[in-house]
């Protein structure tokens, strides 16, 4: 999802500047976008993480499952 929204934003910001003719202009690029993307690329990272966690923690339900399951007799 957020990779996405950083291709998006990345698109915008690129846009926004390419537009830039005054130090005004520039001062919101760094000021603002850059700061944003910085923001978006770590809720990016941020995501990957949680997803890859949630996997973890599935495996281990399931290696739980699995051994409840032996000790209750039942193979599955």
């Amino acid at each position: 999802m957020f990779d996405d929204v950083s291709g998006m934003a990345v698109h915008c910001a690129e846009r926004f500047r390419d537009g830039v003719r005054d130090s005004f202009g520039a001062a919101i690029a760094v000021d603002v976008l850059d700061v944003i993307l910085k923001e978006i690329d770590s809720l990016r990272v941020l995501g990957k993480d949680f997803q890859r966690q949630i996997l973890d923690i599935d495996r281990v339900l399931e290696d739980a499952r699995t051994i409840q399951a032996k000790d209750d007799g039942h193979e599955t």
